[in-house]
């Protein structure tokens, strides 16, 4: 009997609604080499659903009713609403003539139990805007029963725990892609970021295989949990078929009625607070560079917020101007429109301070200079790789020194130059590579694990 040389299906869990360019990515690498893939991902309602993606992946989306905590508080609710179910039924089948007014002693129960679960929650998290952190167990293992998979490679922390539970049942290798130190965000309580260190501490080295987004993130796990430093595997992208970095594009003037002799600084992405946004906005009212223009191209409701401060410093559709978001396949064109980029991301957290956002690879393949906010990896790509600058940006001050610098350098068109000339070292077609490659020890081991297979004896 013949022995493939990887497994036919992977099957992925990640917790995200909207699918990650990086999961996508990956899927897609899998399936090029024959693999099949199942990603388990989030439902964007109540629901779920299966459905096949245009990468030829197979998506199946756990609806939101089916996200159910198993922290110690949500239980304690629970059982003491299973009790007041019991009393009701009880008392209704005791005295039926009562019945409406036991039904709305129990609404009122109900309400109580709800409101003194909330109340609960607030003194365990410390947090009013997000509880329980990893909630999702239950729900990624039940949906992944029935599934497929020879491997299992896990999307982040909140996965996990299924991970590891779905990989001892079946005896399956285990692959762990941390997209950024989770428990350090700055959402998160101090409680919060407790139970996700310990989380990950304690299911971690059930992994065969960790992926980390870049250097210095893979070098704090490694010494934070004790383990091997990880794999780095870059947050890179291919450039689209209709994008040609030969031309010069121009649609950003061409949208906003600009005039050629305006030198364009963008932003893009998602306009979101603890971004540095309000700071940068409000830095054009210093910058002296006097034909430097900002575009900030994106989406999110906190556009309104950083409109509102440009409006109020003037700068509204004179020195700021705001586009949409617009489709990932005319994002390059689009970014290679402006003359530089800027990622203003502030040191709130270890994240942001080790940040490689998806933007750093968008401008590489647009062939778009930068300014960054000084940082090991943004240092690291920018600086040492000869493709910006980078600079302080605590305030506006800041941030309307760095910009009257960058654009006083004379060394632009050699950070032009330089990405037109590297691009390919950070697309991803190089970094699928060095995914399958590290994949391959995994394969083989899901090889070596499986059952034998025992063929009928022939009947003479």
């Amino acid at each position: 009997m013949s022995v493939t040389p990887h497994p036919q299906t992977i099957l992925m869990l990640c917790h995200d609604q909207h699918l990650d360019r990086r999961v996508v990515a990956q899927a897609q690498s899998l399936i090029s080499t024959g693999c099949r893939v199942t990603l388990v991902a989030l439902s964007f309602g109540p629901e779920s659903s299966r459905e096949v993606t245009p990468e030829g992946i197979n998506l199946v989306r756990i609806g939101l009713t089916n996200i159910v905590p198993e922290n110690p508080t949500y239980r304690s609710y629970m059982r003491r609403q299973q009790r007041l179910n019991t009393i009701l039924n009880w008392s209704a089948n005791r005295i039926p003539a009562l019945r409406s007014a036991f039904n709305t002693a129990f609404r009122l129960a109900s309400k109580t139990n709800w409101q003194c679960y909330r109340a609960m929650l607030l003194l365990v998290y410390r947090n009013r805007t997000l509880h329980d952190p990893l909630p999702f167990r239950s729900a990624f293992v039940n949906a992944a029963a029935s599934l497929e998979g020879d491997v299992i490679q896990v999307h982040d922390l909140p996965a996990l725990e299924a991970g590891v539970e779905l990989a001892a049942q079946r005896h399956a290798p285990l692959v762990y892609d941390a997209h950024e130190l989770y428990p350090e965000q700055k959402s998160f309580s101090a409680i919060q970021r407790r139970i996700c260190s310990a989380a990950e501490a304690r299911l971690i080295r059930h992994a065969d295989l960790i992926f980390a987004v870049n250097e210095s993130i893979g070098r704090e796990m490694a010494e934070r949990y004790s383990i091997d430093m990880p794999k780095v595997l870059l947050n890179a992208i291919d450039p689209p078929a209709a994008f040609d970095p030969s031309l010069k594009y121009d649609l950003l003037r061409e949208k906003l009625g600009l005039s050629k002799d305006r030198r364009l600084l963008l932003f893009q992405g998602g306009f979101a607070p603890n971004r540095n946004l309000e700071n940068l906005v409000a830095a054009f009212s210093k910058v002296a560079t006097p034909d430097v223009d900002l575009i900030m191209m994106g989406f999110g409701p906190f556009g309104d917020t950083l409109r509102a401060i440009a409006s109020k410093h003037g700068l509204l559709d004179k020195r700021v101007f705001f586009l949409p978001a617009v489709p990932q396949s005319e994002l390059l064109q689009h970014s290679a429109s402006a003359d530089m980029g800027i990622i203003p991301y502030p040191h709130v957290d270890l994240n942001s301070y080790y940040c490689t956002p998806n933007k750093l690879f968008e401008f590489i393949q647009a062939g778009l200079p930068i300014l960054a906010n000084e940082s090991p990896e943004l240092d690291r790509f920018v600086v040492q790789q000869g493709f910006g600058v980078a600079r302080p940006m605590q305030c506006a001050d800041d941030i309307a020194a760095a910009v009257d610098h960058a654009f006083s350098r004379t060394e632009i068109p050699d950070w032009r130059r330089h990405i037109q000339m590297r691009r390919g070292e950070f697309a991803w077609r190089t970094q699928s590579v060095s995914y399958l490659e590290a994949m391959r020890s995994v394969f083989n081991s899901a090889v070596e694990r499986r059952p034998p297979v025992c063929e009928a004896e022939a009947t003479p």
